[in-house]
């Protein structure tokens, strides 16, 4: 009876480790799709990277419209001229700070000793035509590392509220599922028979 209860036990733990595992890989990968595709600056200071969803054509043709980029925590004191780089700015001069990815196309120093940085779109390095904001180091995210084509359309449409909902319903489909054939490869093994090695005749 020792030896089926020991296998008993096995099989309960192995089954509760399994579950930890799942539910684990499941709840990270929602927690870390919630961060880049809602969050990605705070992203940055927990992965070491984010990633954004480009919405303009000012880098065709080296990053097009709707391409995944990834952005790498890079200290400011090793960025150079000619580095592609994610920072905010004002775009619009409504106040509101956007995401932008331009090249690098000046670093500087103030008279009180602190660094700024001047940006250009692709092919607008000319001084008449780079961008109208000076950076500091608090605008700049990262540095653009690569990008990804087709990932684009996909966390775009994560951010939209249908995305969300089906996000929403794959997980618990998918814990249900799981549940389910769990369930149904228990039912198969079925009871534990009786063990009859310690019955004796009298």
């Amino acid at each position: 009876m020792e030896k089926k209860t020991d296998k008993t036990k096995k099989k309960t733990w192995k089954s509760i480790v399994s579950n930890v595992i799942f539910w684990s890989v499941v709840g990270f990968l929602a927690f870390y799709l919630g961060m880049v595709s809602f969050f990605p600056a705070q992203s940055m200071d927990l992965f070491g990277f984010s990633t954004f969803v480009v919405t303009t054509d000012s880098m065709v043709p080296v990053i097009k419209v709707n391409e995944f980029i990834v952005v790498v925590n890079t200290p400011h004191d090793e960025l150079q001229v000619g580095d592609i780089i994610t920072f905010y700015a004002d775009v619009n001069l409504d106040g509101k700070d956007e995401v932008v990815t331009h090249y690098l196309a000046t670093i500087g120093t103030t008279d009180t000793g602190s660094t700024y940085y001047k940006t250009h779109a692709y092919g607008k390095n000319d001084i008449s035509e780079r961008d109208f904001w000076t950076l500091t180091d608090a605008d700049i995210i990262g540095q653009y590392a690569y990008s990804i084509p087709v990932l684009g359309y996909v966390i775009s449409f994560i951010r939209s509220p249908y995305g969300i909902a089906t996000i929403g319903v794959n997980i618990v489909v998918i814990g249900l599922i799981y549940y389910v054939i769990s369930d149904k490869n228990k039912k198969k093994k079925g009871p534990d028979a009786p063990d009859t090695s310690t019955v004796t005749k009298t």
